[in-house]
Order: structure tokens, then C-alpha cells, then sequence
């Protein structure tokens, strides 16, 4: 839930194992200060013009301001940022917490009309037919990327971690079409987890680890390892012991996401001095799963990126809400969908894309290297949608935020869910919304006028007039408060 934007550069401490190079590909790239003419140095980040964080001072991080190109045609001027010295981070985060820094002054430029975004981190398994690009969208979501129906939950309150979700269940989809749950009636209660796509693999307990270790039929006298490289502490077996079938995540109440095993099983993947990806051991296969242990037990559970490999994810910042979605990850079109107000003025909100709108066409196939090892890396491709018709804004590859240039002449910025519950206190499972008339009108070229109610919702850019039927389901389950993990999520 990181709320501001940071990022590594050359004076930033790394593994010293690392050249500098593996260094400069496990962050994500590096800034260069002293390249930038733009740079501004800031005491802390409030001072630069940046929303209150979680550790706005930490001892050593460096503060300023500098300008982000979006793409040829626009750019946060003066945009604040914090280069990390100290602290958990890993790689390069953007920063789109509950209070996002990059998403409210978005917003405030008029660049897009609503504070939400979606994404899908894409495929990124072994083979190139494994692998497909994901998707970041700003100011609404892409339609393509979502199959069937969908839950909005509350965001969570009194912990770090806004999109919490509770898991009813942890199945295992064997090859031969038989299926077997993790959690049996004697294990108790459902489980709770955070949505992050920062992590790498999913953590479960220790008692569900050996539970999949039982039902998977691993040997009682062996222990899997545990891997060093780019998805640390994955769980390690041979290519004989690995499980070999799917996975699927059942969240309260009632929506399932099915994991394929090349995103839940892939190679044990490092970084070689040239800051390419390599197998550690070709005779290994990693496992994306993360066993808690007795030092971290009272972790809350991540559903990290094979999760996300899966499923679609809208946050709406301004409700305090997110809608959670099968994902479609091998659509090969968009169906770029802007919200807000200006978008679409007599639309009754509801949030959800009606099913003709995904595509379950596989993508197209990209050629293996010559050795085999042809490696997905999922390159994000984020999109600002603003609400003039056709207005898409391409921008954002994974990693690859900010592109610091010569100043030049201030460029033109483009201008740019559902019934909201204000109450954050939850009393029942489910509601499902009453079907209601959707008639949809194409958005008009007028300035966005972001005083206006905030209580429409989703166009589809393109699509003709006409009315869809369209269907919400809302999750309120009982929220706990037991919840004090903290967490520094780049998202």
C-alpha cells in the first residue's frame, strides 16, 4: 500500500555479490540524478508535494521532484519521488496505495476522470505460449482482460493492506480431472489474504504446505528447497517430484480463480553478470509457493503474481473499493473502459463487462530462443484513458516508469461504479444489485467537470449505442480487526 513513488539508484545498497549491472536488472533500472535536468532536491517527500507515508524519513532515502514522460504528448511536471537508501523495497514501485500520489495528481491534471485502475500481470511462464503481456490501466480497466462475473469488496481498514480478500478454500486440479481442497472441514474457519502483485508467489502456512505435500504424494523423507534467485524463497523440487497439475483459489463469496500450472510451476530462474535470466539448475523447477514458518506464522497470506496471472483486479480509490474478476489473459484485443463522470452521464453503475465483451482467442506465440529458455518477462503496458472519444494514452512498461529528459516546452495534457456503500462496516455475506436499464451513450468532447457526482458508471470506448443487461455482485463479509502485519506493497 505504498502511497508514493520510489525508486533505486547507483548509490542505492545492493546484494555485493551483485555487479552492478544484476543490480541495476533486479531493481528494475536505476535512476541517474545527475542525467536529469529536471531533478529537484526535497528534505522529505511532504515537502516535495507528496502524500504522507509509511516511512516518509527514513534514514538516508533521498527526497526531490522530477519529470515523468508519459509518452510524447505528456508528463508530470515536477512529479515528487523518493530514492531508496533503506527499507524492505526491492524494486522499483510507482505507488498506487489508497492515497496514491501518481493517481491523484492524474487526477487532478484532468488526464483521467475517475481514481481507479486495473490490472493483470500477464502470463509468465516458461514456454513463449505461456507468456502474454499485462496491463496497467489508469482512470478504468480493460474488459478484454475479464471473464464472467465479479465481487466488489470494501477496502480493509486498521491494517496496511487495502485489498483483503477471504479465502474459502485452496483446490488442487489433478491432470486426471479429479480435484482435492487443502483446507478440510478440520482446519477451521476460511483464511484471509492480501492482493499483492508485488510478491512473487502465493504464502500459505506451514499446516497447508504439508497438507499439499501429502495429497501431491511427496516423498515424507525429503524436504523441498527453498530458491535464491529472481523469485526468492519458492518452494524447490525436482522435475520428477513437482506437482504437475492446476490450482484454484476460491474467495468468499462465491468467485473462483483457477491457476494453470505453467504459472504456478516454472524454472529456477537467477540473474547472470549481463543481468539476464538463467536456470540455477536445469534439473529443478520452482513451485510459487512461499511456506510460512515459525519466525513469520502470524504473516497475513499474500496471493502474490500467479495469482494475479489469473485474475483481474479494478481498485476504485475514491470508494474505497475493489472488484475482483476471472481474468482473460490471452485476449489479444482491448476493450479499453473509462470511468467517471463525464464519461457516461446516464449510465446506472455497475461495473461489471458484460461476458460478449472478453476474448478467449490464444495470443500470439513469440519464438523461443535457441536454447530453450525463452523467458516470459511480462512487460506491463499501462494505459491513461481519458474521456474524449478514442483518447488513450500509452505508457508505463514494467519496471520502466520514468524516463528522465532535457526540459522542453510544456506539452497540451489530454483531459480524460457502481452505488456506493460509505458505511466501512460490513453485516451480511452478499447483495446482489437489481437489474436495471443501461443505456449507453457515447462520451462527449467537453472539459471534465470533477465536481460533478461521482455515482456513474463504465462506457465502453467504441461501442455503439445501445442497452446491455448487466449484473453486480458485492462482497460484505464480516471484516476482522485482528489484522496488524504490516505491509509496503509497491502497489
Amino acid at each position: 500500500d505504498l502511497d508514493n513513488t520510489y525508486i533505486f539508484d547507483g548509490a542505492s545498497p545492493c546484494d555485493v555479490n551483485l555487479t552492478a549491472i544484476q543490480c541495476s536488472a533486479k531493481r528494475g533500472g536505476l535512476l541517474d540524478k545527475g542525467a536529469s535536468t529536471t531533478w529537484e532536491q526535497f528534505s522529505n517527500l511532504s515537502a516535495a508535494g507528496a502524500a504522507p507515508d509509511i516511512e516518509p524519513t527514513a534514514s538516508g532515502n533521498s527526497f526531490g521532484t522530477d519529470s515523468i514522460t508519459i509518452n510524447s504528448t505528456f508528463a508530470l511536471e515536477e512529479f515528487p519521488i523518493g530514492v531508496i537508501r533503506n527499507g524492505p523495497q526491492i524494486v522499483n514501485g510507482l505507488g498506487l496505495g489508497r492515497n496514491s500520489t501518481f493517481i491523484n495528481r492524474l487526477f487532478s491534471v484532468g488526464a483521467i476522470a475517475s481514481k481507479t485502475w486495473g490490472l493483470a500481470v500477464g502470463w509468465q511462464g516458461a514456454l513463449s505460449k505461456h507468456q502474454t503481456d499485462g496491463s496497467l490501466v489508469l482512470g478504468g480497466y480493460d474488459a478484454a482482460l475479464t471473464n464472467g462475473s465479479n465481487f466488489t469488496y470494501p477496502f480493509t481498514v486498521g491494517t496496511d493492506c487495502s485489498l483483503t480478500v477471504t479465502i474459502s478454500d485452496i483446490a488442487l486440479n489433478f491432470k486426471n480431472g479429479s480435484s482435492t481442497t487443502l483446507l478440510p472441514p478440520s482446519h477451521g474457519s476460511a483464511i484471509q489474504a492480501c492482493l499483492s502483485p508485488f510478491a512473487p508467489w502465493i504464502s500459505i502456512s506451514e499446516d497447508i504446505f504439508k497438507t499439499f505435500l501429502n495429497v501431491t504424494g511427496f516423498p515424507e523423507n525429503l524436504e523441498p528447497g527453498r530458491s535464491r534467485g529472481i523469485n526468492h524463497w519458492g518452494m524447490l523440487f525436482t522435475s520428477e517430484d513437482v506437482y504437475d497439475g492446476d490450482m484454484t483459489i476460491k474467495l468468499l463469496p462465491g468467485i473462483e480463480i483457477r491457476i494453470p500450472n505453467h504459472q504456478l510451476v516454472v524454472p529456477d530462474y537467477s540473474l547472470d553478470k549481463q543481468g539476464l535470466l538463467r536456470e540455477t539448475n536445469p534439473s529443478n523447477r520452482e513451485l510459487l509457493i512461499n511456506s510460512l514458518q515459525e519466525i513469520n506464522k502470524n504473516d497475513l497470506p499474500l496471493l502474490g503474481r500467479p495469482f494475479f496471472s489469473s485474475a483481474y483486479v479494478l481498485v476504485d480509490q475514491e470508494h474505497k473499493e475493489f472488484t475482483v474478476w476471472q481474468g482473460n489473459p490471452t485476449a489479444t484485443e482491448k476493450k479499453l473502459v473509462p470511468i467517471g463522470p463525464t464519461c457516461t452521464p446516464s449510465i446506472v453503475p455497475t461495473g461489471l463487462a458484460p461476458d460478449s465483451t472478453s476474448s478467449a482467442a490464444a495470443a500470439p506465440q513469440t519464438p523461443e530462443t535457441s536454447d530453450g529458455q525463452n523467458i516470459g518477462t511480462g512487460p506491463i503496458a499501462g494505459i491513461v484513458i481519458g474521456c474524449l472519444a478514442g483518447l488513450t494514452i500509452v505508457a508505463l512498461l514494467l519496471h520502466r516508469y520514468f524516463r528522465h529528459h532535457q526540459r522542453r516546452p510544456s506539452q497540451p495534457q489530454p483531459p480524460a461504479i457502481q452505488e456506493k456503500n460509505n458505511d466501512n462496516r460490513v453485516s451480511s455475506y452478499i447483495a446482489f444489485k437489481p437489474e436495471m436499464p443501461t443505456d449507453r451513450q457515447p462520451p462527449q468532447e467537453m472539459p471534465i467537470e470533477q465536481n460533478q457526482p461521482y455515482v456513474v458508471g463504465p462506457y465502453e470506448m467504441g461501442a455503439p449505442p445501445g442497452t446491455v443487461k448487466l449484473e453486480q455482485g458485492r462482497w460484505d463479509g464480516a471484516q476482522r480487526g485482528d489484522q496488524t502485519q504490516e505491509r509496503a506493497e509497491l502497489l
